[in-house]
């Protein structure tokens, strides 16, 4: 690097340790305890018991270990799982074993926050190299603005290490400059990684071999070459897959991983419980609201449109394209959920390539024809300074809710009137057990036994019979609504489903009465606790 390089660096490192540092603050609220994790992120309250149970010590040094590596939640890889465990590690040197609150800020600081930070200074390099201070600077703080990356900050989930391996792969192809050496490999371990942690990387399906047509094309490799470094990346790849995640070299759990992903394929491709629609439309919400206007997305894809005609860089350009576009035709056309962290990996490269906008005129040389360029400047500033200030403000909002959380968050003031009203009347010598909705809540005590759902039925109920029910209203209002039963995603399993929560709307649940209800919660306590201290 040039002195020049190194000072641009120094401030965008600058401005990266003030934006994580300034992430702590929301991050260290709604973790007081794990009920409260599942209050405000039911996927956290799902991973969190893993890492604990992978650090818990065994009679054996051979079955702690393998406790360690097979931790049997294979919806993401272990590079996501042995880091989070690593940061909880570290508390518990000091004693800090139980402190939900920092372990959460811990893992969303360093698991989400971080590898989001470096995702964002190798795009930024990768396209400007740090040669035009502006460029940079304006780059990395378009891109740490985008809603969706600021979203994603404030909660602890994979998606921010499969960015960073995204970007790390464009960064080693672009540093090997088709010269398929250490660099082109490093990528293949990046694409690995990626693939071993989020399954995406399997997207660079298309990427790879275009790379190696580049190579072909412009006489850097012969044909024969590329099908040799073809198999040769195809070999890492694979090999860093498995150095990632050890627990593939045990049969039982590589079984075990299969049906986990083919079942987490099918409901992303259906639905959860209830069918959800397919289609650009279904997206568009969430699109314009977390990465930007249409207007603006599609100045991104010129952008990326003109580095694949005339840039300094086609070759990134054309190696973005081959992945942003069939993955996001994917995830448009075959994911029915909706996770609003699905496009990160996908616009964020894409977004990086608007830096290309300012090496035509009239940003640089004099135009041929100057009405048309100042026409095209103005314009494209205008709509990347419309949506820097628009994400400015949804960034705001959703950091200004997320530190207010818990003053504000109904389930706790649910939860507070039964503690004041409700819960003092049950004198009970036994470890009373509680189903709860994981949307409303109810803490851990030595009164109770909580068993947490993300739904039910009277299957459920029967199995574990418990004598406290707390149920969220939305889930009611969701799974009762006209067209749900239609909507089923399998219909016959869903008719107690269905059943149950008509019954509890009408306060007709078989074997319960319902004791305290608002617009936020039900309330209901098995027939013998209402007899003996209700009625």
């Amino acid at each position: 690097m040039t002195i020049a390089q190194r000072n641009t660096f120094r401030i965008l490192l600058l401005i990266s340790v003030v934006y994580f540092f300034a992430f702590g603050i929301p991050n260290n609220t709604g973790a007081k305890d794990e009920m409260m994790v599942s209050l405000f992120e039911p996927d956290e309250f799902a991973q969190y018991p893993i890492v604990v149970k992978m650090l818990t010590p065994h009679e054996t040094l051979s079955d702690t270990v393998l406790n360690f590596v097979a931790y049997r939640h294979y919806y993401y890889g272990s590079p996501f799982y042995f880091g989070s465990a690593a940061v909880v590690f570290f508390p518990k040197i000091f004693g800090e074993w139980k402190n939900t609150q920092l372990h959460l800020l811990l893992l969303r600081q360093l698991i989400s926050v971080l590898p989001m930070l470096g995702a964002a200074l190798l795009l930024t390099y990768t396209q400007t190299k740090f040669r035009s201070r502006w460029k940079s600077i304006g780059l990395l703080l378009l891109l740490l603005s985008v809603s969706a990356v600021v979203e994603n900050n404030m909660w602890w989930h994979v998606d921010s290490l499969a960015v960073f391996f995204i970007a790390l792969t464009f960064y080693f192809l672009d540093q090997d400059e088709l010269r398929f050496g250490r660099n082109f490999l490093l990528a293949a371990a990046s694409v690995g990684l990626a693939t071993g942690t989020k399954v995406i990387g399997l997207f660079f399906f298309l990427t790879i071999p275009t790379y190696l047509l580049i190579g072909v094309t412009r006489q850097q490799i012969s044909w024969r070459k590329a099908f040799q470094y073809g198999a040769l990346f195809v070999g890492v790849m694979a090999a860093a897959i498995v150095a990632s995640n050890p627990f593939l070299l045990i049969p039982s759990q590589f079984t075990r991983m299969v049906r986990i992903l083919s079942q987490q394929s099918a409901a992303m491709s259906e639905g959860w419980t209830l069918a959800y629609a397919k289609g650009p439309g279904s997206w568009l919400h969430i699109i314009e609201e977390l990465y930007g206007k249409v207007i603006f997305i599609a100045l991104a894809f010129l952008a990326l449109g003109l580095g694949i005609w005339r840039s300094a860089n086609r070759t990134l350009h054309i190696l973005i394209a081959t992945w942003a576009i069939p993955f996001g035709i994917y995830v448009l056309f075959a994911i029915a959920i909706k996770p609003t962290h699905f496009f990160l990996p996908i616009l964020l490269p894409v977004f990086s390539s608007l830096v290309v906008l300012f090496e035509f005129p009239p940003f640089v040389k004099q135009p041929s024809n100057r009405a048309v360029a100042w026409i095209f400047g103005a314009l494209t500033v205008a709509i990347i300074a419309y949506q820097f200030v628009a994400y400015i403000g949804k960034d705001v909002t959703m950091v200004r809710q997320v530190v207010t959380r818990e003053q504000t968050e109904e389930s706790l003031f649910f939860y507070r009137t039964l503690e004041k009203e409700h819960l003092p009347r049950i004198q009970s010598d036994e470890k009373l057990v509680v189903f709860r909705d994981v949307r409303m809540y109810f803490p851990e005590g030595p009164q109770w036994k909580i068993r947490s759902y993300w739904n039910s039925g009277y299957d459920v109920i029967e199995e574990i019979r418990p004598d406290l029910v707390i149920l969220w209203a939305q889930r009611i209002l969701d799974y009762t609504r006209p067209g749900a039963q239609e909507n089923a995603v399998d219909p016959a399993k869903f008719q107690d489903t269905y059943q149950f929560y008509v019954d509890a709307d009408a306060d007709q649940l078989r074997g319960y009465r319902l004791v305290y209800r608002n617009e936020e919660g039900l309330f209901f306590v098995s027939e013998a606790i209402y007899e003996e201290f209700f009625k």
